[in-house]
């Protein structure tokens, strides 16, 4: 797995391209998109090399069932893409207050109140354990502080409480001690707490507590791993189990349809890709791969419809201007076909398709003239 990028960021962030993995304990997945969409950003459904940023979020950690980080944890940091907390995501939509405005602690006061002397609060902030700004703590840190005493007490070292924040931040970059639970269990061995159970400092799930309520973003990579693994049925089985979930989430029966066509089964793909549409009607991916799927069978009507979503959801979504623009060719509407050939160019004037597109338009605008003869 590639490093984790960790940068400062703003609420600017929110108008990019923006994509989240484990659940969020605030809101939903689908309301988050809204919330995005609403900063003039743009959701994804996965991570690619275009995602500017990656929300993780509180509840559900982004880990596979054997404790390694999910794909959308592996491809952020591969790709080199920051990833913040839903706390930095909160405030930067104005729900949460940011943490530098609740310190109110000194260092006698967070040593007095966690049972640490106060050269042990210095080196701690040394070290990146603690956080003040402008020589004050907040709540975060005197959490940390105790879970740190609370270490202590139990004989675990300073060096092997640092290491094992180490070794949790290079899957979660903004893991600290304030949003870790960590649990000695001998002099050498601490336990870090999930919702659903607990976890070694590499994030390998130990101790269960409870039969768990399975994660949707867990459920999600381990049908993209099917997938690619070629087990067709058990990713389907699982892209369904996450459909019954949560009908507003498009990602799942997005994955769906496209794994549907490409195994040939055309008309499951089509009610697939149609309840990505209703769960997001904004999903402009969605509205293009039908509309691929329904000129297939040569539904150009109801495909050219499509095309026309994708590009109300996504004004300059080049390769469905070029598409549009092709399909009202062929079915000789030159006039409304020439206007797309048109507004293609203006977004792509150098490919090899663009020289395909002049072509077109030049076709078309010689049909016009012999029309108005």
């Amino acid at each position: 797995m590639g490093v984790m990028t960790v940068v400062e960021l703003d609420s600017s962030a929110l108008k990019s391209t923006v994509a989240f993995t484990g659940r969020l304990a605030c809101m939903t997945r689908a309301e988050a998109f809204e919330v995005v969409r609403s900063h003039g950003g743009t959701p994804s459904q996965s991570v690619t090399r275009q995602t500017k940023v990656l929300v993780v979020g509180e509840l559900g950690w982004p880990l596979l069932d054997d404790g390694r980080p999910s794909n959308k944890l592996s491809r952020a940091g591969s790709y080199g893409i920051p990833v913040v907390s839903e706390r930095r995501f909160l405030e930067w939509i104005g729900k949460a207050v940011p943490d530098s405005l609740n310190r109110t602690y000194s260092a006698d006061q967070i040593a007095a109140l966690s049972k640490l002397a106060t050269g042990t609060i210095n080196e701690l902030v040394r070290f990146g354990l603690l956080d003040p700004r402008g020589r004050l703590f907040g709540f975060r840190d005197l959490a940390s502080a105790r879970q740190i005493s609370n270490l202590f007490a139990h004989g675990i070292g300073l060096t092997e409480i640092i290491r094992s924040v180490k070794e949790v931040r290079a899957w979660l970059p903004e893991a600290n001690l304030s949003n870790l639970r960590m649990h000695p269990v001998s002099h050498r061995t601490i336990e870090i707490e999930q919702p659903e159970g607990r976890a070694d400092k590499r994030g390998q799930f130990v101790l269960p507590v409870s039969p768990p309520e399975q994660n949707p973003d867990t459920l999600f990579e381990q049908a993209q791993s099917a997938e690619e693994a070629g087990d067709i049925a058990e990713a389907e089985r699982l892209y369904r189990v996450l459909m019954k979930c949560d009908p507003s989430d498009a990602a799942p029966p997005f994955n769906l349809g496209n794994m549907l066509r490409a195994s040939g089964q055309k008309v499951e793909a089509e009610v697939a890709l149609r309840a990505a549409t209703r769960a997001d009607p904004l999903f402009a991916e969605a509205w293009y791969n039908l509309s691929d799927l329904l000129d297939e069978q040569g539904r150009s009507e109801a495909a050219i419809d499509c095309l026309r979503r994708a590009l109300r959801a996504a004004p300059d979504y080049a390769d469905a201007m070029f598409n549009l623009a092709l399909l009202l060719q062929r079915d000789n509407k030159h006039a409304e076909a020439a206007a797309y050939w048109r507004r293609y160019l203006a977004n792509d004037a150098q490919s090899e398709w663009a020289a395909r597109a002049r072509r077109s338009l030049k076709f078309c605008e010689m049909q016009i003239l012999i029309a108005n003869f």
